[in-house]
């Protein structure tokens, strides 16, 4: 699985600076606006995520993160 991030708008690859009704650049602005499944706060631009069962958007730190404490865990018991 590879993260990936969001490019500020207004950058080479990023949405449109100013508002506009392009498909993409309101996809990109739904995305950085949703709340990581584990912390709550936005996924934001710039930021690695993981969009985990197509859906579900996590910051990729805080996936990771969750990943070895359950490894942890595991080995621990």
């Amino acid at each position: 699985m590879a993260a990936v991030r969001l490019p500020f708008p207004g950058t080479e690859f990023g949405s449109c600076n100013e508002p506009c009704n392009h498909v993409n650049c309101k996809q990109t602005e739904d995305m950085s606006e949703t709340e990581c499944k584990y912390c709550h706060k936005k996924i934001g631009y710039e930021t690695r995520f993981y969009i985990l069962d197509g859906k579900v958007l996590v910051h990729a730190s805080c996936h990771e993160e969750t990943i070895e404490k359950e490894k942890k865990e595991q080995v621990a018991l």
